[in-house]
């Protein structure tokens, strides 16, 4: 899809609706949205103000967004499951779009951050890394339902089609990595 489609696209769906849209910068999806052009479009179409970013360098993408858009881009997220989240909230991220796992966990790193307390944020960041990172790295969409359904939240973790179960190894690492901070989600429904 050429930008002016794409632009042409979230005109139509901003003329259509009264609520914010987010666009989530994915190059996974085989469509490329520079740093400039989203900020352009959060220029010119009124409802366009939200945006996770999921992409190599977000940091650096994100402070070029800030930077280009203003006053225009009110949410510029860290779309990296939190992987990049201290130095994307160094570029002017206010939040983070993390699996949802965890999120007593991602709190501890942006509460503080934003009190101006950065080496509480720091820290709980290093606490939480290795959580973070076996998630993504080793687990992928599958973790926070795991997660879930360790902590009796739901009564199945079981993956829609192409995705697999995650193997029993891999599982048992995560809930190991998991114990070790005490997250909510395993003890939120027991």
């Amino acid at each position: 899809m050429t930008d002016s489609g794409i632009h042409e696209f979230f005109r139509a769906v901003s003329d259509a609706i009264d609520i914010p849209i987010m666009i989530q910068d994915a190059p996974v999806s085989g469509t490329a949205l520079s740093a400039e052009f989203l900020a352009r479009l959060a220029r010119e179409i009124p409802r366009v103000a939200y945006f996770k970013i999921e992409t190599p360098r977000a940091a650096a993408k994100l402070r070029e967004l800030v930077m280009l858009g203003g006053e225009a881009i009110e949410g510029p997220w860290d779309g990296e499951e939190a992987i990049t989240l201290l130095a994307d909230l160094d570029a002017g991220a206010t939040g983070s779009m993390t699996s949802g796992g965890y999120p007593d966990g991602i709190r501890q790193i942006i509460d503080p951050y934003f009190a101006g307390q950065r080496e509480q944020a720091v820290n709980a960041y290093a606490r939480w890394l290795p959580l973070i990172n076996y998630e993504n790295r080793q687990c992928g969409l599958a973790a926070s339902k795991v997660l879930m359904k360790e902590g009796g939240v739901i009564a199945s973790e079981a993956v829609r089609h192409p995705l697999q179960p995650l193997p029993l190894v891999t599982r048992a690492g995560l809930i190991e990595t998991a114990c070790r901070l005490d997250p909510l989600v395993l003890r939120w429904g027991k």
